[in-house]
């Protein structure tokens, strides 16, 4: 794509969610005389458990909105240029119109929530009474919906390209010649991320409240357990097993799978990295790059990013074949 259409992409993503923070600063300016002072900004099951100071929250309201506009803007900028926002007469979803509508549900969302709870705290002389209401939370659901929509229908088409998926060349197997092929892959990033959080999930539950640290190390711990996959391709089909425990698995027997190929896999194409499970597709993707992809008999597409994903095509094509 052309500089002056990924510029465009950019501020088609990153503006709504940067925008998305102006309802909550303004009303704390407009209403500052009749909020206490910090404000209640985070609720749990009991009411209102964290505060900040008005002007601080300001501040915060437009870094996380200006950090998730830059964000988008990031991703629909670096993937036109590089040429990941296409699509193939296979590809489950339009990518670019999919990463505009998920930056405006994500900014509208973020930001009605914002406003909501600042609003919960209207009135009160201690913002320890704020309460955020079940209904505020399902109202900014569906403003995030609504723009989310907004989103996909003010976004362009991606570009059409011939199917990039190269047809796997079975491997020739006898009648009863037993054959495996297994690799395994791993995610430098969630590793490293999930111990970065289970470090920080500690150090919170000592320092501030043991819950959220307990909170953060459990996330922190199944970031790193997502972040290692082995594919197996032996006589059962394919076999896809995440973490230690090989679990979450996805097993596809021969007879399940109509076509086997293999193809220079986008995240952008389905949605992101990891588990993915889109219209049309599942895909397990820790990077970007070769993978293996399998279409069943039902039409749906499961895909996994994998080294040497041609001979492991190859093989499972085999298996396929001599099943058929």
């Amino acid at each position: 794509m052309t500089t002056p259409t990924t510029i465009r992409l950019g501020l088609l993503a990153g503006l709504p969610p940067v925008l998305s923070a102006v309802p909550n600063i303004l009303l704390l300016n407009v209403a500052a005389d009749r909020l206490p002072d910090p404000i209640a900004t985070h609720f749990g099951a009991h009411g209102a458990d964290g505060f900040t100071g008005r002007v601080a929250t300001m501040f915060v309201s437009a870094g996380v909105s200006i950090t998730l506009g830059a964000l988008f803007a990031l991703i629909l900028v670096v993937g036109a240029r590089t040429g990941k926002l296409k699509r193939t007469p296979d590809t489950p979803l339009d990518p670019i119109r999919f990463m505009v509508a998920t930056a405006w549900g994500v900014g509208a969302f973020t930001g009605a929530l914002m406003f909501f709870g600042t609003r919960a705290n209207l009135h009160l002389a201690d913002a320890a009474a704020a309460r955020l209401p079940g209904l505020a939370v399902v109202a900014a659901l569906a403003i995030g919906v609504l723009f989310a929509a907004g989103g996909w229908l003010s976004a362009p088409k991606a570009p059409m390209t011939p199917n990039a998926q190269a047809p796997a060349r079975p491997l020739p197997l006898g009648p009863t010649e037993r054959v495996s092929w297994t690799r395994r892959i791993s995610s430098p990033w969630m590793l490293l991320g999930g111990l970065a959080m289970v470090v920080i999930g500690a150090i919170a539950g000592i320092v501030t409240q043991p819950g959220i640290g307990v909170m953060l190390a459990l996330t922190g711990v199944l970031l790193a357990h997502l972040g290692v996959i082995r594919v197996v391709v032996d006589q059962r089909g394919l076999t896809v097993g995440t973490g230690p425990f090989g679990w979450p698995r996805w097993r596809l027997g021969p007879n399940e799978i109509t076509s086997v190929a293999t193809e220079d896999l986008s995240p952008v194409r389905y949605g992101g990295y990891g588990i993915r499970m889109i219209p049309g597709a599942t895909a397990v993707l820790l990077r970007s790059g070769p993978g293996i992809v399998v279409t069943r008999r039902s039409g749906r597409h499961f895909a996994v990013s994998v080294d040497d994903a041609e001979t492991g095509a190859g093989v499972l094509a085999g298996v396929v074949d001599r099943a058929a």
